[in-house]
């Protein structure tokens, strides 16, 4: 897959994907490079956890456990195991959603024909493995850091995702479900039939991806589909769960033009669109609408103090109106 390449994702006009690969020119730089590009990713694993010692000390040369300080490292740098015993975490790819830049002046003309509009679909350059299967109107460009990332890893059969997350101020914003969808993109294009996926243990996290079409599988099941414990990264506090990639949908184009600006955008038919179903109501990690959920005990309404006038009670000079009834 190109790297650093720009993909427009059909149904999302407002973010861009683009797979990053932080293993080069060397992990040191890639990391610093990373932690850069999505502090957010770092930030919410590494909140509330010991950092490693610093290289050179007495506390760095005793043997120990790794951080997920050193996971987080490993993994965006795809960095490859030196000794058979090991972790490997070579393959890692980072997959970044970025906010699309619109232009507000209108698109170039091709070279060849000065005199031709952007009414032309041709096919893109690249086959259009990845997301739109049509050019972009108007060319992507991106503004500003990632939003919302992932890590991404190819395995016999399964596409693995140990870290996922979105920048705070754009959470509960349907990003997360974009990247989900490009992910998906990607497994299509590599004929990869699952995504596993490695939740923290905790009932939000996973409810949110039950609602996305995940569920919980055991080490048996994994078994049964060929993927070993050494094929994984597993971290405490944390569950696996998978999902089966559902096949493309069929997003047909139009183009809107408004003014100078003009944007292809993506729709899908009536007769495709799914109807809306709201989210079940979750406890503890489990579908709990059929036992019901516990009401809140209701909190007595707070008495308002009466506001009373320094001077006093105001009095009317004037008759109070008298009302007549006409019949």
């Amino acid at each position: 897959m190109p790297v650093d390449h720009m993909f427009e994702i059909p149904g999302r006009p407002n973010v861009v994907l683009q797979i990053k690969n932080y293993s080069l020119p060397t992990p040191s730089e890639g990391r610093q490079r990373a932690r850069s590009d999505v502090p957010f990713m770092f930030k919410a694993f590494e909140t509330g956890q010991a950092p490693p010692p610093r290289p050179g000390t007495k506390k760095a040369e005793v043997p120990r456990a790794a951080t997920i300080h050193e996971y987080l490292d490993w993994t965006v740098t795809a960095s490859e195991a030196e000794d058979p015993d090991e972790l490997d975490f070579g393959g890692f790819r980072v997959v970044v959603l970025l906010p699309r830049f619109r232009p507000q002046w209108p698109s170039p003309p091709p070279v060849d024909n000065p005199e031709a509009d952007y009414h032309y679909e041709a096919p893109l350059k690249h086959g259009g493995l990845i997301g739109a299967q049509k050019p972009p109107v108007p060319i992507l460009a991106a503004h500003q850091k990632p939003i919302c990332a992932a890590t991404i890893r190819m395995g016999p059969g399964f596409m693995e995702v140990p870290f996922y997350a979105t920048q705070e101020a754009r959470r509960n914003k349907g990003h997360g479900r974009a990247l989900l969808e490009a992910i998906e993109d990607i497994c299509r294009a590599l004929k990869i039939p699952r995504i596993l996926l490695c939740s923290t243990d905790d009932a939000r996290t996973k409810g949110t991806w039950q609602r996305l079409g995940f569920s919980f599988v055991s080490t048996e099941d994994l078994q049964r589909i060929g993927v070993t414990h050494h094929d994984l990264l597993h971290m405490d506090n944390t569950v696996q769960m998978i999902k089966d990639v559902p096949p493309r949908q069929p997003w047909r184009s139009l183009m809107l033009r408004h003014g100078d600006l003009k944007q292809r955008l993506y729709y899908l038919p009536a007769s495709e669109a799914q109807p809306y179903l709201p989210p079940p109501l979750m406890g503890n990690g489990v579908a709990s609408g059929v036992r019901g959920v516990a009401k809140k005990p209701s909190k007595p309404a707070k008495k308002r103090p009466r506001k009373r006038s320094l001077l006093g009670p105001l009095v009317s000079t004037h008759p109070p109106p008298q009302l007549t009834a006409v019949r």
